[in-house]
């Protein structure tokens, strides 16, 4: 009897050609991202550069296994390009001198569809932070985090129905508050001031729009244009605080970093994704704290699943004292 081989070849074919066509597809995925400028979807193309390398690690690996020498090569070179862009994020920068009081900030991006408001009270009482950002707070989320008001008393709030709502709740006075509108739909932004031994310290919270198609995506990057102008208005020290809908690797994010010469807080602490929480496959970090020279940054880190399709953030810092900026211009 004879046996056809021709199926056993091509069974033997086809997953090197699927894996090849995949690698490819990851590939030029790593070069759209570099081209967010001309194209809103290359944009998106820029979030996901941790998946890139660990695709093309894999691959390559396959591929050298497999002999396949030059795709082996091929995506050696792309993951390692994903990696240049990652490794940064593991070396701390240059950081300011440490001031005398040392502070935590957290922010919480609730998600206005999670009920679980007991967890998030309970895990607020837990790290204590000494002010919080919260975002996608309607009324209800509110009236549910009145019992923490004897440990916050201090609050500016603008509480929606939509995705876009946002409190700072503060256990340290803060010298004024308000909550201001930006891009074409208004979002709402918190400015607050604080004092921090004598020194001036802006904190800004905001939620941009997420990049869902060509006019959302034109739009946040609106506002990101905005709120660099207000970062660029405060007094002192200022810190960021929010979902801002876009990963450090994209071109507009480096734009808000040139703008306000703020950095990422994330810098020396790794990649700490933080979205979507129940695919871990696609985790991206969007959920910022920047910060401007005067800040030092001492510890960063994502906190827990509270319900919500966001992680926490919760970074410990200081504002550095007048006499450390004095010896430093000595």
């Amino acid at each position: 009897m004879r046996y056809r081989t021709d199926k056993f070849v091509s069974v033997g074919i086809r997953p090197w050609g699927l894996l090849l066509a995949a690698a490819g597809m990851v590939c030029i995925s790593t070069v759209a991202g570099f081209l967010g400028r001309l194209w809103w979807i290359f944009e998106l193309a820029s979030h996901f550069r941790a998946q890139y390398f660990l695709f093309l690690l894999a691959s390559g690996f396959l591929f050298l296994i497999g002999k396949r020498r030059w795709p082996a090569i091929l995506t050696g070179v792309f993951a390692l390009i994903n990696l240049s862009l990652i490794i940064p994020l593991y070396i701390a920068g240059p950081f300011a001198h440490s001031g005398d009081r040392m502070l935590r900030a957290m922010l919480i991006n609730v998600n206005l569809s999670n009920r679980a408001y007991g967890t998030v009270r309970t895990f607020i009482r837990s790290v204590e932070p000494d002010f919080m950002v919260l975002l996608e707070v309607n009324r209800i989320w509110l009236d549910e985090l009145q019992t923490l008001q004897a440990v916050y008393p201090f609050s500016r709030a603008s509480p929606r129905d939509d995705n876009f709502g946002i409190a700072l709740l503060s256990r340290i006075p803060f010298e004024r508050a308000e909550i201001r509108h930006i891009g074409k739909v208004g979002v709402p932004v918190v400015v607050a001031q604080f004092k921090v031994d004598g020194q001036s310290l802006a904190v800004i919270g905001t939620h941009p729009v997420p990049p869902a198609g060509r006019d959302y995506s034109e739009d946040r990057n609106q506002q990101l244009d905005e709120l660099a102008r207000v970062v660029g208005l405060q007094e002192g020290q200022v810190m960021v605080l929010g979902d801002l809908n876009i990963t450090s690797w994209s071109p507009f994010f480096g734009d808000l970093i040139r703008t306000t010469g703020l950095r990422d807080s994330r810098k020396g602490f790794g990649l700490q994704p933080t979205w979507p929480t129940g695919l871990p496959h696609f985790w991206v970090p969007i959920d910022h704290c920047l910060v401007s020279s005067g800040i030092a940054v001492h510890n960063r880190r994502i906190g827990p699943h509270i319900g919500s399709d966001h992680y926490p953030v919760v970074v410990d810092f200081s504002v550095e004292s007048r006499k450390a900026r004095r010896g430093q211009r000595r």
